[in-house]
């Protein structure tokens, strides 16, 4: 299924050169009208049932001509202008795949009972959850470079940081004007096609490793519950987009937060082997066997442990396996720490 798209702009020669581009790049998702003639334009919403129109702000546009099911927003100049009067404002002068993502984000705000573009069910999808009941451990660095070893290793892998205050970017750069929240508003709203809303906020590092960026008011995470996070993996494995989603996690703090270990093939525990740690972490695995004594669904044996090389005295042998141990550089960055620790074949085992 194609998305319409017009496009009004008075400079025929930017038309000239980004039409194109998007045939080229988006041939299968887009189908592309482009028009300098306001009411030639106009007359094609309806006749051609277009589903998002971008116009330049330089035209006066007759919003009562506009049908309700096709999505709008100014073509602008500047990438600082989000907003005319009540309207979206896309900015022309970026990246061809920015420009697609918000049209697919006005697209899917503007057409909520769709069932979505290039969704192929995919059963395959693994999800692979990191997470510490310990504190400073270096849970997310982990988490960031089995990421990258995954991307590495030609596999398509997402990194989600489901931490109320946890930051993607730390570890991964891509220019785009979304982030998470926008990832909360879809799964928590009926109103949005989630599937398309999730493909159109997602950005790519140059390690190959997709992300959402974080949010930038914590309180966005604290809406999302353990329901809504398995509403969000299932919605990920239904697209078909990803071999691996590596879920970057706080531990869980109740009962029915252990829920998101459902959709888990693996489940890292992350510590130092100090004595601090080993307690915690001794304490939590008791908890987990209580809770698979009264449940259908096993969370102990999906789980690793996987220590910090700094604090290895005397670590206590617990009945879960080893998924190894990692050092700790204390002169880099965390982003380079996770780049230089996705060398590591230690989570080839993961796969």
């Amino acid at each position: 299924m194609k998305i319409k798209l017009a496009m009004l702009e008075s400079d025929s020669s930017y038309l000239r050169r980004v039409v194109p581009m998007f045939n080229s790049k988006y041939a299968d998702e887009l189908e592309i009208y482009s028009f300098t003639d306001v009411d030639a334009a106009m007359a094609c919403l309806e006749e051609k049932k277009i589903d998002v129109f971008l116009a330049s702000h330089n035209f006066k546009i007759d919003f009562n001509q506009i049908p309700k099911r096709c999505g709008f927003a100014y073509l602008v100049e500047s990438l600082d202008i989000n907003m005319i009067d009540t309207h979206k404002a896309i900015c022309k002068f970026q990246k061809g795949e920015l420009i697609y993502k918000q049209v697919l984000s006005i697209y899917s705000e503007h057409m909520p009972n769709i069932t979505g573009i290039s969704q192929n069910e995919n059963g395959a999808m693994k999800t692979i959850a990191f997470c510490s009941p310990c504190g400073g451990v270096g849970t997310s660095t982990v988490a960031a470079a089995c990421a990258i070893a995954l991307a590495n290793a030609g596999q398509r892998v997402l990194y989600l940081n489901a931490e109320i205050y946890g930051d993607a970017d730390t570890f991964f750069a891509c220019d785009g004007q979304f982030d998470f929240s926008d990832v909360v508003y879809a799964v928590k709203s009926n109103k949005t096609n989630r599937s398309i809303k999730l493909q159109s906020t997602v950005k790519r590092d140059q390690s190959g490793v997709f992300y959402y960026s974080s949010v930038r008011i914590p309180l966005d995470m604290m809406e999302m519950r353990a329901d809504d996070y398995q509403i969000l993996q299932h919605e990920l494995k239904a697209l078909g987009c990803y071999d691996y989603v590596i879920m970057d996690m706080d531990f869980p703090k109740t009962q029915s937060d252990f829920k998101l270990f459902e959709a888990c093939n693996s489940i890292v525990i992350v510590g130092d082997a100090s004595e601090m740690s080993e307690l915690k972490i001794n304490k939590a695995l008791r908890g987990i066997r209580i809770l698979d004594e009264h449940s259908d669904f096993a969370i102990y044996p999906r789980m690793w442990l996987l220590y910090n090389k700094a604090g290895l005295n005397g670590i206590q042998q617990n009945e879960i396996r080893s998924l190894g141990t990692f050092p700790m550089y204390q002169t880099v960055s965390p982003a380079q720490m996770a780049k230089q620790l996705s060398l590591s074949n230690i989570f080839v085992q993961l796969m």
